[in-house]
């Protein structure tokens, strides 16, 4: 069973806490949404998972820019079904993708009418039987969060299959898009000494901003920004994070193309 999930580029959007630059918005009221977002997509990865459970993803195609991954649980008990449950960035919150999944082979999710109340794929083959390929048109930088959810049996993944990504001298920074057209960036970095000052700098037409922050005690950093720059509908920011051995850097594009 081939399950897409919604095109990025095909949705108009308006975020229910409010468009993070309209005029009315102030930088407090901008900071707060922000902030807001960002601990939800965080606790996505970190809290909501039943403890010991997890996901892998293993993507099985790539093409014509729509990339297919099929999933296996660890942690859960097999003899429940589950629903599916993903959040896009082009919606406030968790909606529904599927329901009555099951955990076959290795936790593999399937489809295989078997269970009380689990989904049937008829269309798959013998030897393919109730398998749940998750098909992706990802934009760059776009994180895809799908969990399995039964009452308190959670587990959770975030996927971004066209990652935006650098790495120098044994470190790696990262940037994901938490609004369709990276209105808020979410960057993180690893591999920083531990609690060691980091210099952030971004660049963005002839706007440029320092900051400094700190690594955490296992040398990972993470930050938030609004790429944004008044009087542009897009463009592309330039960010490196540098610590006291490495200095990763990287290139996005925001707004319209």
């Amino acid at each position: 069973m081939k399950l897409r999930t919604g095109i990025l580029a095909l949705i108009v959007f308006v975020f229910v806490f409010g468009d993070l630059h309209a005029q009315d918005l102030t930088d407090a009221q901008a900071a707060q949404v922000a902030q807001s977002l960002v601990k939800r997509h965080e606790a996505w990865s970190t809290k909501i998972s039943t403890p010991g459970a997890s996901i892998r993803a293993s993507e099985t195609s790539r093409k014509d820019n729509v990339v297919s991954y099929r999933l296996y649980v660890s942690g859960l008990p097999t003899d429940q079904v589950y629903t599916v449950v993903e959040w896009p960035v082009t919606q406030a919150g968790p909606v529904t993708l599927m329901e009555g999944v099951s955990l076959g082979k290795d936790g593999l999710v399937s489809c295989t009418g078997q269970l009380p109340g689990e989904c049937n794929d008829p269309d798959t083959s013998p030897e393919d039987h109730g398998t749940v390929d998750f098909a992706f048109h990802p934009a760059e930088g776009e994180p895809f969060r799908i969990a399995l959810a039964n009452g308190d049996s959670r587990a959770t993944i975030v996927i971004v299959p066209k990652p935006v990504s650098a790495k120098n001298k044994g470190c790696t920074l990262d940037v994901v898009r938490l609004l369709p057209r990276f209105e808020l960036a979410y960057i993180t970095g690893s591999g920083y000494a531990p609690n060691a000052e980091i210099t952030f700098d971004s660049e963005s037409f002839a706007e440029r901003h320092t900051v400094k922050t700190t690594s955490d005690s296992e040398g990972a950093i993470r930050f938030a920004m609004l790429p944004f720059v008044a009087g542009h509908a897009g463009g592309t920011t330039k960010i490196t994070a540098k610590g006291t051995a490495c200095a990763p850097s990287l290139k996005f594009q925001w707004g319209q193309p």
